[in-house]
């Protein structure tokens, strides 16, 4: 009978231990987070120690399941890391009877600051259908940006990652280290020259081919050929363009389209070149630019996911040495497209170049200007995903043309991409927003030129978006590979297999229908990003 009554109450004493060792452990937890927000530098001071033993002892109260007083041990045994440390012991009863009188019980918890040196990116597709409410088709309306519109929420959803994410980013700053904000935006092209040229200029071609036009040498016309002034005129013909103008009424020009080479070097500069391809020159340039070489031949628009070497494009790492892997200045202007089956030609002057992207700074204490480049976002063009995803994964590597030498550095104020600050790594993190499939166009002056003339993505071929769609896959699994936490968020269109395979997580990527819900969802991506860890 006595062996089967120890057996019976080791059980219940057994259990009784195991209950109050499970919500020792919650208190120990529920501290350890509770001080570790208070926790500035390595002092342990008394508010802090109010605030952690507050919180345990809410969840665990002295003398509960009958335990012998407990205390807690608080120490800093690593920067920004809060360790809390008990014991106690429960009574047994049926135990008791064979000489055990009471049963240990311990918990051992640490809470870190999950947001130490933080770099955000936000990929932002800027194509027309931003202008438009969620209620309404993406139709682009008309270019105008309407009330209650899919870009003011993406502008609202900006600020209030930001707002959500200030005290982190000021935690930070008291302790020297800091969170950082930038921004790619992208429709059929992005505007990244600036960071680049400003980085170093010569990451950029002085030399480039573009599919322009130049004058004939054979031109015959008089004025007869002309109509009465009214202002400039264009007179097309196959392939040509005749040009009237006045007083000198017996002016005539003809043009033959073609590949034409152009110096680039004042251009980059900022000069309005004059060009032969237009009378009254160019506009200066604003910032978009023509990929550097690719491979349309292995990637066919197939399963594979990793980018072939031959891709230069897609190296998200590799520093310009020559002209195939240097950048090329968009130059709508002197860009032509030409076709058998059009009579006359148009060209892209009015080519959208989106908003200028902003490289990795600190806005400590500068929400202001924070809101003003937000509130400078304009939408217009088509939808490219893959020269988002490119070029937010550059903007965030810390091995490529931002990187920061040395990569370990105790300057807070080093504007390249460090590994370490202080000690410290530096955690990156990029948020793409799309409200809209790919839409890749044959005869549209992208970043990849002008595809039906070019053949730069396609070689020829006719599955431009699947080419597209593979190359997406092939950044976001080169950004993934560099340690960047990717978020996807597909806003007022479907959540495609591609997006959620982009994110690092499959639940961090959203399909979301209400400007309400984007909103919510950048504040819960700040909170994530901002937020306290159990490190144990």
């Amino acid at each position: 009978m006595m062996p089967l009554l120890g057996m019976v109450g080791s059980g219940i004493d057994m259990s009784r231990a195991y209950m109050a060792q499970n919500r020792l452990r919650q208190a120990c937890d529920a501290g350890a987070l509770a001080g570790r927000r208070l926790l500035n530098g390595s002092t342990i001071d008394d508010p802090l120690k109010t605030e952690t033993t507050k919180y345990f002892s809410f969840n665990f109260a002295q003398r509960q399941f009958d335990t012998a007083p407990y205390t807690l041990d608080i120490t800093v045994p690593a920067p920004g890391t809060l360790k809390v440390d008990t014991r106690t012991t429960i009574p047994t009863t049926i135990m008791g009877l064979f000489g055990i009188a009471s049963l240990p019980l311990s918990a051992s918890c640490s809470a870190t600051q999950d947001f130490i040196n933080t770099d955000i990116v936000m990929v932002f597709d800027l194509s027309g259908s931003m202008n438009c409410p969620v209620t309404r088709p993406n139709d682009g309306c008309g270019n105008v940006n309407q009330p209650n519109s899919k870009l003011d929420a993406l502008k609202d959803a900006a600020k209030a990652l930001y707002t959500t994410l200030e005290p982190a980013q000021n935690k930070l700053a008291a302790n020297n280290l800091r969170m950082r904000y930038g921004f790619v935006n992208y429709a059929n092209s992005v505007n990244v020259g600036a960071a680049v040229y400003d980085k170093n200029s010569d990451y950029f071609v002085r030399r480039w081919t573009y599919q322009s036009r130049r004058p004939a040498d054979d031109a015959t016309a008089d004025s007869s050929t002309c109509a009465a002034y009214d202002g400039v005129r264009y007179y097309d013909y196959d392939r040509s363009r005749w040009l009237c103008r006045y007083p000198v009424s017996n002016w005539t020009g003809k043009f033959l389209y073609r590949p034409v080479v152009y110096d680039t070097t004042s251009y980059l500069a900022g000069a309005r070149p004059a060009v032969l391809a237009q009378r009254y020159g160019s506009d200066a340039w604003e910032g978009c630019i023509e990929e550097r070489d690719t491979d349309a031949t292995l990637i066919d628009g197939g399963a594979s996911t990793a980018a072939p070497p031959s891709a230069l494009d897609l190296d998200i790492d590799l520093i310009p040495n020559s002209d195939a892997n240097r950048w090329r200045p968009a130059w709508p202007d002197v860009e032509f497209f030409r076709n058998d089956a059009i009579t006359g030609a148009r060209n892209y002057s009015d080519t959208y170049c989106p908003t200028a992207a902003r490289r990795l700074k600190s806005y400590f204490n500068d929400k202001s200007g924070f809101d003003g480049y937000v509130n400078s976002l304009i939408a217009k063009g088509g939808t490219y995903h893959d020269l988002g995803m490119i070029w937010g994964a550059r903007f965030l590597s810390q091995d490529g043309i931002f990187r920061a030498v040395p990569s370990d550095t105790n300057d807070n104020t080093v504007a390249d991409n460090p590994k370490k600050i202080k000690g410290f790594a530096v955690r990156q993190y990029m948020i793409f927003m799309t409200d809209g499939d790919m839409s890749p166009t044959a005869d549209v002056y992208s970043s990849y030129g002008i595809e039906e003339l070019d053949n730069r993505v396609t070689a020829g071929a006719s599955n431009q978006l699947d080419r597209h769609l593979q190359r997406f896959r092939m950044a976001c699994n080169a950004a993934k590979a560099k340690g960047i936490d990717v978020w996807v968020i597909a806003f007022s269109t479907t959540l495609t297999a591609d997006m959620t395979n982009c994110a690092s997580k499959p639940e961090q990527a959203a399909g979301l229908a209400t400007n309400a819900a984007l909103i919510d969802k950048f504040k819960e991506i700040g909170s994530k990003i901002g937020s306290l860890r159990l490190s144990q």
